[in-house]
């Protein structure tokens, strides 16, 4: 809402929705457009092409712009001259015409995946890039091996002998991985490659997790639930990216144009632990693992109870409370300890208020999560997020 002239904001959102990260970014867009009362009109380029001359009568009446295309294609579209406010997701402020951009924060996907992987305690560590040389892939690969040499660990990166050739492909990484030293772990670009490098490694004869284990990124359920076994993924924050850019968007309102383009960061929100990444044994409960990537999943379903973790395992409550004890921690602790891991990544990550943290991490009032989080971490959360923000400077 226009607080000068009372009128709803008009903004144009050009976002794909044929990948999971413009899905996630159009949710994040569409929770603050709805909260500051926008007229919201998606563009969607993966149902549309990329061509937006016949939507320009649509962005000529729009207050503000909010857009993902690559660099290249936003050099050929008519943004530039419309003279409102813009939004660019996921490109570089030295190619951007926007008023603003806001890209994923690598390093810090990097670290987790580095660190995520060397918990395995594995002998090597590995990436796999997309066929293809894309800046994103390329980045993440340096980025994460760099990790990994920094603790002293040996490293591979795949290089890949064709660009589209998936097939050949295959059996070119299901070489390469059979003869890198055992156990080792390795890192797909996103979840895809990850999956692309679990059909590989079946192709090779190795086990996973007890071989090679894989982590992807992006957490994209539909790839990683449908794997066998499920992968692990670091959660990249695609919803918080897009409420980022629209909360943005509405500081730039009734602003002139910054002398410099601001170049803004999102981050991740944790790692899914599946099979992919488990540690493999003879004394691993095959029923614990299953039950603990249960609560990984579900936790912060409000109405999760120790009752949907004994169905999970495929045993009766008792049961479970006795295959939990091994842990040294009750069911209903494991529960609250993965609902706290994702509150605190929310504090470090975003601003977003505690009420709407509390809600959305499972805990039935922002009072109850505020006392067990004193009681868990010895601190409130709002000296947790301030402690957080001073150590990531």
């Amino acid at each position: 809402m226009d607080s000068a002239t009372g009128k709803r904001r008009r903004v144009a959102a050009i976002i794909p929705t044929d990948n999971f990260a413009g899905r996630g970014e159009l949710r994040g867009v569409s929770a603050v457009a709805a909260s500051r009362g926008w007229a919201l009109e998606t563009i969607d380029t993966a149902l549309f092409g990329r061509d937006l001359a016949p939507f320009l009568p649509i962005l000529e009446k729009a207050d503000g712009v909010i857009v993902r295309l690559n660099a290249e294609l936003l050099e050929k579209t008519p943004l530039s001259g419309l003279g409102v406010p813009i939004v660019g997701l996921e490109i570089r402020p030295d190619q951007a015409g926007p008023w603003a951009v806001v890209n994923l924060d690598t390093a810090r996907l990097c670290a987790a995946a580095a660190e995520e992987l060397l918990a395995t305690e594995r002998r090597a560590f590995a990436f796999v890039p997309m066929l293809r040389r894309y800046p994103w892939t390329t980045e993440r690969g340096r980025l994460f091996l760099e990790n990994i040499r920094a603790a002293g660990r040996e490293t591979f990166l795949y290089e890949p002998r064709t660009e589209w050739g998936w097939l050949e492909e295959r059996e070119s990484l299901a070489k390469w991985l059979a003869g890198l030293p055992r156990p080792f772990g390795v890192f797909a670009g996103n979840d895809m490659l990850a999956k692309f490098a679990l059909g590989a490694c079946r192709s090779a004869g190795l086990d996973v997790p007890g071989d090679v284990a894989i982590l992807g990124a992006d957490d994209d359920e539909a790839l990683c639930l449908t794997s066998d076994p499920p992968l692990s993924s670091v959660q990249i924050d695609f919803e918080g990216a897009g409420r980022i850019a629209a909360e943005t968007l509405q500081s730039l309102f009734g602003r002139k144009r910054p002398a410099r383009t601001l170049d803004l960061r999102y981050g991740i929100r944790g790692v899914a632990r599946r099979a992919s990444t488990r540690a493999a044994g003879p004394r691993v409960d095959q029923r614990l693992a299953a039950a603990l990537d249960f609560i990984a999943l579900h936790a912060c379903d409000p109405l999760l109870g120790v009752g949907d973790v004994a169905l999970a395992m495929c045993v009766c409550r008792r049961q479970a409370d006795r295959i939990f004890a091994t842990t040294g921690k009750s069911i209903r602790e494991h529960i609250e300890e993965a609902r706290l891991a994702r509150v605190r990544t929310l504090l470090a990550t975003s601003s977003r208020p505690i009420r709407e943290i509390s809600k959305e991490c499972g805990f039935a009032t922002a009072a109850y999560l505020s006392r067990v989080f004193r009681r868990r971490t010895g601190a409130s959360m709002r000296e947790w997020r301030a402690n957080s923000a001073h150590q990531s400077r």
